[in-house]
């Protein structure tokens, strides 16, 4: 294993806890390969373990502060048995069966999460140099959880072929639709052809629509996607819900999904075109919401426009606004550490004084506890929102 020397300055970071590697902390520059092992020191004294990764905004991560303690398949066992002692809970409830099992350096090793689904785990590897000791990672996840009905992997990163970027790995195969539960209600998944976005992050959002958010009211959703938070608004008493979604793929979902929770589809609006030429469609014909949810992508493309997260979503919600009646709601999501709660926040601020309206912040909703996460990242992860009502 190479061994590193990094500078005195960044040694109380990463001793603090900080996961994500950097190497302008190292004294002499080394690039080295994906995944490679390496073991950081400063004067002599070992500080981590730790592998190389190209990820977004970091080289790597750090993968454990004890010398003891080198990286393989132990220790990889050792992470997943915590991950599961720490979630035990969500086993045995009732009206949930889809969870996040290991998120990454919150439970310990950055760059990879794992989903369960009924009995079924999903890995996602985030970056090459996590996915090339996948078979060591995954020989531990079988000794720390044996009795897993079967393992899938995606990948984040890029391959030459489309159908790596997910497949069956081992144990059984899921069935086509596999029925899973989130706050009560019913998704119908597909483990099998990487469909299967059943809204883990967003329990608190379901548990917010479903106790009567919506009560009697008429509810725009945005990027309505698999159709999860209509039919929890629904279920929690609205009247009606209006569906937009760019992807047919999604509002077939969406129907598939109301349905199974005994909200008749063919009573719901379920329109597949561009959010903002929908948005300016409301405008001009004077169609006003009790409340609008605006729950987006980080990126998106259409044949029209293309939206990007952290530049358009200002301008999204200031249409959006102008089809919410006096005394509405908005729900704004975001699921991005490249936007914070706290410019959300701001955001809404500028929106609402530009247009004259005055607000009052309801609700601000986070992840729920099987989103572990690390606290010394320094980083706004994950999904965040917040509950607006519009005067």
């Amino acid at each position: 294993m190479k061994t590193i020397e990094i500078k005195k300055q960044a040694v109380r970071k990463y001793k603090d806890g900080y996961p994500r590697l950097n190497t302008h902390d190292f004294v002499e520059y080394y690039s080295g390969d994906d995944g490679e092992f390496i073991q950081l020191v400063c004067e002599k004294q070992f500080i981590a373990y730790a592998y190389l990764a190209k990820q977004r905004n970091n080289d790597g991560w750090i993968i454990s502060l004890k010398e003891q303690s080198i990286p393989e398949k132990e220790l990889f066992r050792k992470f997943f048995t915590m991950a599961q002692i720490r979630r035990k809970a969500f086993y045995y409830l009732e009206n949930t069966s889809a969870f996040r099992f290991f998120n990454g350096s919150g439970d310990g090793l950055g760059g990879i999460t794992i989903d369960y689904y009924a009995g079924y785990y999903v890995f996602t590897f985030d970056n090459k140099g996590i996915y090339y000791h996948r078979n060591t990672l995954y020989q531990a996840f079988n000794e720390a959880v044996p009795d897993a009905l079967g393992i899938y992997e995606r990948l984040q990163f890029n391959v030459q072929k489309a159908a790596l970027k997910g497949q069956h790995v081992s144990g059984q195969k899921a069935p086509v639709k596999l029925e899973v539960l989130q706050a009560g209600l019913k998704l119908k998944v597909d483990l099998n052809d990487g469909f299967f976005d059943s809204s883990l992050d967003k329990r608190n959002l379901l548990e917010f629509l479903l106790n009567g958010a919506a009560d009697e009211k008429i509810v725009l959703n945005l990027f309505s996607n698999d159709g999860i938070l209509s039919g929890a608004a629904m279920k929690g008493g609205a009247f009606k819900t209006v569906n937009v979604d760019l992807s047919s793929k999604a509002m077939k979902q969406a129907q598939e999904n109301l349905l199974l929770n005994g909200v008749d589809p063919s009573k719901q609006e379920l329109r597949v075109i561009d959010i903002m030429s929908y948005l300016d469609y409301a405008q001009k014909h004077h169609i006003k919401f009790d409340m609008v949810i605006i729950d987006p992508p980080v990126f998106v493309r259409s044949k029209k426009n293309s939206f990007l997260l952290t530049k358009d979503y200002p301008e999204l919600i200031s249409a959006a606004l102008k089809t919410v009646k006096k005394g509405g709601t908005l729900v704004l999501t975001a699921n991005s550490a490249s936007l914070s709660l706290k410019k959300l926040k701001e955001q809404v601020i500028e929106i609402f004084a530009e247009a004259d309206r005055q607000f009052e912040l309801r609700d601000t909703l986070t992840l729920t506890a099987d989103f572990v996460t690390n606290k010394k990242e320094h980083a706004d992860q994950g999904f965040k929102g917040l509950v607006v009502a519009a005067k």
